[in-house]
C-alpha cells in the first residue's frame, strides 16, 4: 500500500519492483523513459522486446478507506516515487496487445428462446396437430350454436 509523507520528501534510496510474483529491489529512476528500461532490464525474462506502450506502473494506495490500484502516468512519475518509501512496491503490468481479445473471459449470456404462444379460442387445451382445419363443425358440434348471438 502506497504511504505519502507529510514532511520534505527525503530521496528514497531504494523501491521495489514487482512483476507477478516476482521482486527486485532498484534504485528509483530519475524519469519515466528509465524506469521503462530497468523494468525491461530486471525482468528480461518477461519484458525484453516488448513494445513499451504496454508497459505501466501502478501503486496501491489507501483512498476513502479502502485500497485502490493507481497507475502512475509518465507526467506523474517523479512526484509519485519522491513521495514513496524505502521499499515500497511499484506493480509492474502488461497491457493486451491492440485488438486482443481476452479467451479467458466468460462469453456473454445467451438470451433463452421465447416459444410462441398461439391464441386460443376455446376453454379446453387443444394441440395445433389434433385440430381439424375444416371450417365445418365436428359431429358434436353441429347441433349446438357457435355464435354469440345464438345463445342469448
Amino acid at each position: 500500500m502506497a504511504t505519502y509523507r507529510s514532511e520534505p520528501p527525503v530521496p528514497t534510496d531504494i523501491i521495489t519492483y514487482r512483476l507477478g510474483s516476482k521482486l527486485v529491489y532498484v534504485r528509483p529512476a530519475d524519469n519515466y523513459e528509465q524506469a521503462l528500461e530497468l523494468a525491461q532490464k530486471e525482468f528480461s525474462e518477461d519484458l525484453a522486446g516488448l513494445s513499451r506502450d504496454r508497459i505501466s506502473f501502478n501503486i496501491t494506495a489507501k483512498m476513502n478507506g479502502e485500497r485502490r490500484h493507481v497507475r502512475i502516468s509518465e507526467s506523474a512519475w517523479v512526484a509519485a516515487v519522491t513521495r514513496l518509501l524505502r521499499g515500497e512496491v511499484i506493480d509492474i503490468h502488461v497491457r493486451p496487445p491492440p485488438g486482443f481479445v481476452d479467451t479467458k473471459e466468460p462469453p456473454p449470456p445467451q438470451y433463452l428462446e421465447v416459444p410462441q404462444t398461439t391464441l386460443r379460442h376455446s376453454s379446453t387445451p387443444s394441440s395445433p396437430r389434433s385440430r381439424s382445419r375444416d371450417p365445418s363443425p365436428s359431429p358434436s358440434e353441429r347441433g349446438s350454436s357457435r355464435s354469440w348471438f345464438g345463445k342469448h
